[in-house]
């Protein structure tokens, strides 16, 4: 550390040896400073205007009996990169170590009332001097004319109404480290910096992160400094924060914040635990952040749009990422939008207020494994169609969704499951309504091939031990394959798409199928498939008592309309029984 000797005005530099009591200057640059590379040439700072502050800065420290002070203008070689990166990665434990912090108010005229001053001052927005007013125990404030006007902690009740800072951690009672990412973001939402990268790098202490200095990196330097405090911290208020008017008219955007100002609203976001064991995981992958062991909140979606049959049915993803510590004390959450398996897309709308008892309502969702898409650049809508190539709608407002596998092919939003690989099962298990009596279904579909697919039809009552098998849990990334399920428990390769149900000795025929539709994302259409399912009573036709009766759909071969849960272009079927040598729906071309 170099320090300058408050009676010689020359530099010396302390390495091994303990660092002598010294003082530090807080101040705002001006067009005149004294460089480190000035301060070693005398006929170049003499005349500068900013060497008053170093003279008038040694002549307070002399005043206090302190032999040494610190000031950012000329102890550092900013020719240097590597000393330049090692000062700005210490510059906080040097402000904390110091033994007062010495404030010049430039342009806080003499007799100004110290509240006033300093809320109206420079020096209170500027991104650096953050830390200079909470790394330092001690600080005082001095005027344009260098006359003491305020003081830290005596003062820490003006200075956190001028700065929403919270009073204890100026009255040192709390540490920083001790308040969420959001709320520390949210002090330095509204201070500015000369050059964009210093938005992040003069936020290195308060958020204890280390990390080299790449000028010219623009923006990138504030995403770099979340990724470093995933890397370190599982804080998720990280995610707290509102999206800008560009990001709100695009409609989607990263989980990652593009500058500290998304934080403004964030003052008393706190970190929200639901338990000690809730404790998410946070891995960068090029996928985006993987995070393990969370939930999500699924609610029902809200489309200014008229709702159409089966929008009840849909839910969106919500994820809890803190709550207010004051006011109604409502939980925070961000809304998503799935666009791929286990993928995420932030939906660019502000933090989702939700209450208590709203909170307790809600349907959760586990997931072992998720990514957060983090760059939205390479994402344009066709991208994102790309992802629902080929999908597979189940959308029936008789029946609900109890189950479905693989779960991180499955959006609850659009109610489809992406397009699986040839080897990967696809199973749901649907409960309705057949003759009056709640039952349930596993209905399975194969691909094989691009454009062809073939489906399995199971009363869950009847195979009770291949239904567990099938919707079992299982370990992340471990996924059921045909080939396992077909040593497993053969018999379900056995079975067609239709399955006949006795209820109450009546007996109905439910067949599943899967036409080709036109779905609507983003505004525009893809063709994929759409799971219908058609419930049919069979009537004996002749003599009750005869043998070998026919069986026909009820109503002279019409289908009866209470247990019909799909539109009209369902196929009507004229005879429920299959033969053995045909398992399955024969191939379907789209």
């Amino acid at each position: 550390m170099r320090l300058i000797n408050a009676n010689t005005l020359r530099f010396e530099e302390f390495f091994e040896k303990p660092l002598p009591p010294y003082l530090v200057l807080s101040h705002t640059w001006g067009e005149d400073e004294v460089t480190f590379r000035d301060m070693q040439q005398p006929h170049l700072h003499l005349g500068k205007s900013g060497y008053a502050k170093i003279t008038q800065t040694c002549r307070l420290a002399r005043s206090k009996a302190i032999d040494y002070v610190w000031i950012d203008t000329c102890c550092i070689d900013k020719t240097s990169s590597a000393e330049l990166t090692e000062s700005i990665n210490s510059m906080f434990q040097w402000y904390q170590r110091a033994v007062v912090c010495v404030v010049h108010l430039a342009d806080m005229e003499s007799g100004v009332d110290f509240g006033t001053g300093v809320r109206f001052s420079r020096w209170i927005t500027r991104g650096w001097t953050l830390q200079e007013l909470i790394a330092p125990k001690r600080v005082e404030f001095y005027d344009s004319k260098w006359k003491l006007c305020g003081q830290k902690p005596r003062d820490s009740d003006v200075l956190s109404a001028a700065t929403k800072i919270p009073e204890d951690l100026l009255l040192g009672n709390h540490r920083s480290s001790e308040y969420s990412v959001a709320q520390r973001l949210s002090w330095a939402s509204s201070r500015t910096t000369t050059r964009v990268e210093d938005e992040a790098y003069c936020l290195f202490g308060i958020l204890e992160v280390n990390m080299p200095l790449i000028y010219g990196e623009g923006k990138m330097a504030f995403r770099r400094l979340q990724e470093e405090l995933i890397k370190r911290s599982n804080d998720i208020t990280i995610f707290a924060w509102q999206p800008t008017r560009e990001e709100v008219q695009e409609g989607h955007c990263g989980v990652l914040a593009a500058s500290p100002q998304a934080f403004a609203l964030c003052e008393h976001v706190c970190v929200w635990r639901p338990s000690t064991s809730h404790n998410p995981q946070f891995v960068l992958t090029n996928r985006g952040i993987q995070l393990q062991d969370i939930f999500f909140h699924r609610m029902p979606l809200k489309n200014d749009q008229p709702a159409g049959a089966n929008e009840s049915l849909k839910r969106e993803y919500v994820f809890m990422v803190g709550f207010l510590s004051r006011g109604s004390g409502a939980y925070l959450g961000i809304q998503l939008r799935k666009i791929g398996e286990s993928l995420f897309l932030r939906k660019s709308r502000p933090l989702k207020m939700i209450s208590g008892t709203e909170n307790k309502s809600l349907l959760k969702t586990d997931i072992a494994t998720c990514h957060f898409v983090t760059d939205t650049r390479p994402l344009d809508n066709d991208t994102l169609l790309a992802f629902r190539k080929r999908c597979t709608e189940v959308s029936i407002p008789e029946w609900s969704m109890k189950h479905t596998i693989p779960s991180g092919y499955w959006d609850d939003q659009d109610m489809i499951q992406f397009h699986l690989p040839t080897y990967l099962v696809g199973a749901f298990l649907l409960e309705g309504d057949v003759g009056g009596k709640r039952t349930r279904f596993t209905v399975l579909y194969r691909r094989e091939g691009e454009d062809q697919v073939r489906i399995y039809i199971l009363e869950t009552a009847k195979h009770t031990a291949a239904t567990a098998y099938i919707f079992r849990r299982r370990a992340p990334g471990d996924m059921l394959h045909w080939e396992d399920l077909g040593l497993d428990h053969p018999q379900v390769l056995e079975a067609s798409n239709q399955t006949q149900v006795v209820i109450d000795r009546r007996q109905f025929t439910v067949t599943a199928g899967l036409p080709s539709k036109a779905l609507d994302f983003f505004g525009r259409t893809k063709i994929g498939r759409s799971l219908q399912l058609e419930v049919v009573e069979n009537r004996p036709k002749g003599d009750p008592g005869a043998k070998g009766r026919e069986l026909v759909p009820y109503g002279q071969g019409r289908t009866n309309r209470r247990h019909r849960s799909t539109d009209e272009s369902f196929p009507r079927i004229a005879n429920t029984s299959l033969p053995r040598s045909r398992p399955g729906f024969q191939s379907i071309p789209s």
